[in-house]
């Protein structure tokens, strides 16, 4: 008796070339898009650091104007942070407070390798008054992705796109006391 032929070729048990081919490419599709999503984070990651670091900032000297406020008016300024580094005066008040924000806006709160790093890239503060009892203390700096621009007038032009201005508001309010 004749053995009985199959109609088809019988495949050896593995992968085929094919296969491996489908199955590498998929695989590398996925790991790329993970490498995507991970640098993705750590720029996120970056930018909510520089924004707490702006936060932090803006609070400092909203406190130090409220804890000043018969100098208050002359806080406003729009040049905070611009220069070079320098000596702050001993003694407390309007001229210590806007040379040590100053210093800290250039990140001079912290040092690597001799170079300052303690705050934003580009960090600029100004202070302006937004009606006869408030002011406004807005801290600017460059981001690192472009988004939409700030609305505030604080550090316009100065980064390139203005689509990488990054700004943190905070208000201070001065209360008038006025007797009868």
């Amino acid at each position: 008796m004749a053995t009985p032929r199959h109609p088809l070729p019988v495949m050896t048990p593995g992968f085929s070339l094919v296969e491996i081919l489908v199955t590498l490419m998929l695989l590398s599709i996925g790991l790329l898009g993970l490498a995507r999503l991970q640098a993705r984070a750590a720029i996120t990651g970056i930018e909510a650091y520089q924004r707490t670091q702006a936060l932090l900032l803006a609070q400092d000297m909203a406190s130090r104007i409220a804890a000043n406020k018969p100098d208050a008016l002359r806080y406003i300024a729009d040049d905070y942070g611009a220069g070079v580094a320098t000596a702050c005066p001993a003694e407390p008040g309007f001229e210590r407070d806007a040379c040590l924000w100053s210093n800290e806006l250039r990140g001079e709160s912290e040092r690597i390798d001799g170079t300052a790093a303690g705050a934003m890239a580009g960090g600029r503060g100004c202070i302006a008054a937004t009606d006869a009892t408030a002011l406004a203390v807005v801290v600017v700096w460059q981001g690192l992705v472009p988004t939409s621009a700030p609305a505030v007038e604080c550090g316009r032009d100065r980064y390139g796109d203005d689509a990488l201005r990054r700004a943190i508001v905070v208000p201070v309010h001065l209360a008038i006391l006025a007797g009868p």
